[in-house]
């Protein structure tokens, strides 16, 4: 048996949200949702069940982006980004993202309601345990995208958790985040869908539709973060908070959490203010390499430098953005890819090493490695990621072996800039550098010539005037004996 309901509202302007709400009945099995507009009108839809439509409510059960116009929720399935699950009576709310709509346009929703002989819900699966046991240097691709992300979709070429598990093996990548637009069905069943050898860490990528992204790796599958945030000094949405709120909400599930392609053109991090004033709004992780390295690459990476040379706790990491194996941008898996190094590989021992940032970045999973670590006053001694201490005038020795980088060039660069670079004459050299605590960091990063030739950077080890604490012990992250 089956009903219908339709839906009506007026939208115009953009950036902003509307919320139409219905009856379920009991004993529903099913909701097929559809979305038209009387005239040109760009939007969205959305939905969330009986449990509200408030932040961050449990009740979200997924939304698309201009590209579908319909989709349904059974008990046992859904279209992609759309979670099943129980469908319980109440009071359920279609969400209308609107984008852009020149002159006001009605949107109408119609929505069939059918009953009939329930079947077992399908729940989230267990997240994956223990891949690989030991620390040791692992790689990994933190932006990703399945069918459940609508603009993926659309490309006709999207792959699914299981397909990016078989690029992952084939590229020799460890570990993969599941990030798509808003929408948690893509962490469904993970732990199945993974096979052997490679950990797929249960992700989002919060799209704030009018003001930013940022990656999320780490959930655990069924734990979602809302994507209706204002950055400081505009009014909050309905149902909306500020990022500090957000950023609070994914550490408090065990997440890393990253400003996507921050100054890329319409899609830029616009939480910069906010993240001046409050440290709590600043991300765990800035991506500074997304997809192929162009200009807003540039761009985010002399952004970063200054937010470490403001003493930021935020590191640098990349992703490969792949929305459709087809497409016209140079996008492509593992491109690039995160080097971490982390005690096993788990997700929470991975997302540990994402904070801390022992972590590297380069142009492909065979590309360019750089393992850099220091010495400090008193027998310190660290990797990328680590701090050293002492007074301002102490020295710091500094060693960077960079690997299959052979006629590039390798730049250090502290707090007051580039402090050494390097033309490297063979695939695997060692550079030394000598500094003082008070040059406040060192970093890495290898180019070749040409425009756009970033084929490598490290997150730094900071120099720290101050007082060595009592617990520190040396930190040691071996290279493997051969290129990884």
């Amino acid at each position: 048996m089956s009903a219908e309901v339709v839906l009506t509202h007026r939208v115009v302007a953009t950036a902003n949200y509307a919320y139409l709400p219905f009856e379920v009945p009991s004993g529903v099995t099913r909701l097929d949702v559809s979305l038209t507009t009387d005239r040109e009108a760009s939007v969205g839809i959305g939905l969330f069940d009986a449990q509200g439509h408030g932040y961050s409510s449990p009740g979200f059960r997924g939304i698309t982006g201009r590209e579908r116009k319909d989709f349904f929720i059974a008990l046992d399935s859904a279209t992609p980004g759309f979670t099943p699950g129980p469908i319980e009576p109440g009071t359920w709310t279609v969400i209308i993202p609107v984008f852009f709509a020149l002159l006001p346009a009605e949107v109408t929703v119609r929505i069939q309601i059918t009953t009939g002989t329930p079947v077992p819900p399908l729940l989230p699966g267990p997240m994956q345990g223990v891949v690989q046991q030991g620390p040791r240097w692992y790689r990994g691709d933190l932006h990703c995208h399945t069918e459940a992300s609508s603009d993926a979709w659309s490309s006709g070429t999207a792959l699914t958790p299981a397909g990016w598990a078989e690029v992952a093996r084939d590229l020799g990548l460890d570990f993969l985040a599941m990030t798509d637009h808003n929408v948690i069905s893509q962490n469904w069943s993970l732990a199945s869908d993974a096979g052997d050898g490679v950990l797929l860490l249960a992700g989002e990528e919060m799209t704030n539709y009018f003001h930013g992204h940022a990656t999320v790796s780490g959930l655990e599958p069924g734990q979602w973060l809302d994507f209706r945030q204002s950055p400081f000094g505009l009014d909050l949405p309905t149902g909306g908070a500020r990022i500090s709120q957000f950023l609070a909400a994914a550490r408090d599930l065990g997440a890393f959490v990253s400003a996507a392609h921050p100054f890329r053109l319409g899609l830029g991090w616009q939480f910069i203010v906010d993240a001046v004033s409050e440290p709590a709004a600043r991300p765990d992780g800035f991506e500074v390499w997304n997809g192929p390295w162009q200009a807003n690459e540039e761009i985010a990476l002399a952004a970063w430098d200054q937010q470490l040379r403001a003493g930021w706790e935020v590191v640098a990491n990349g992703g490969s953005d792949l929305h459709g194996v087809t497409n016209g941008g140079g996008y492509r898996a593992g491109l690039p890819t995160t080097v971490v190094y982390a005690e096993a590989l788990a997700r929470e021992p991975l997302v540990s090493a994402l904070r801390a940032g022992h972590s590297f970045i380069t142009r492909a999973p065979d590309g360019v490695e750089i393992f850099l670590t220091g010495t400090g006053p008193g027998g310190q001694r660290t990797y990328t990621g680590g701090r050293l201490y002492g007074a301002a005038e102490d020295s710091v020795s500094v060693s960077v072996l960079v690997r299959r980088g052979g006629g590039m060039r390798l730049r250090l660069l502290t707090a007051d800039g580039e402090a050494s670079e390097t033309v490297l004459e063979s695939d695997e050299q060692t550079v030394p550098l000598d500094t003082t605590i008070d040059a406040g960091f060192v970093r890495a990063e290898v180019r070749r010539e040409g425009l756009f030739g970033m084929e490598a950077l490290t997150n730094p080890i900071r120099l720290i005037v101050d007082e060595q604490p009592a617990d520190t012990r040396p930190e040691i992250a071996p290279p493997p004996q051969r290129a990884i």
